[in-house]
């Protein structure tokens, strides 16, 4: 049976990103043993950008928790801000835009998780 793992975000380095922007993998298999899902924090500097890209298998989930942008995608754009989720399927492209002056700070959950999450 798995234990129960509980994991600091002030444990975890943050992997610094260009466009300017960090991402702490805080749930993966790598860092609790999980097996179908990785969750972690991703925070966008002012006028940066989560460039475009797809996942072809895993679900996307994401959770803004402060700042403001928006999510872009072939057909929409979505602002976004404190307190909005969205839900990303397989397959389709995306990108975050910070339009704020400051930090866009949100929760990111894949499952299942990326093959760069795995060990």
């Amino acid at each position: 049976m798995p234990e129960l793992k509980v994991v600091d975000i002030k444990d975890v380095p943050g992997e610094r990103r260009d466009p300017p922007r960090t991402s702490w993998i805080l749930i993966s298999e790598k860092t609790v043993g999980a097996k179908n899902l990785a969750m972690g924090i991703n925070e966008t500097d002012p006028g940066g950008i989560v460039p475009e890209h797809v996942h072809e298998k895993e679900e996307e989930v994401m959770y803004f928790l402060s700042g403001k942008g928006k999510f872009v995608t072939e057909e929409r754009e979505i602002p976004v801000e404190s307190g909005i989720a969205i839900y990303n399927p397989p397959g389709k492209p995306h990108k975050i835009i910070n339009t704020g002056d400051e930090i866009l700070r949100f929760v990111w959950i894949y499952s299942p998780q990326l093959p760069s999450h795995r060990e």
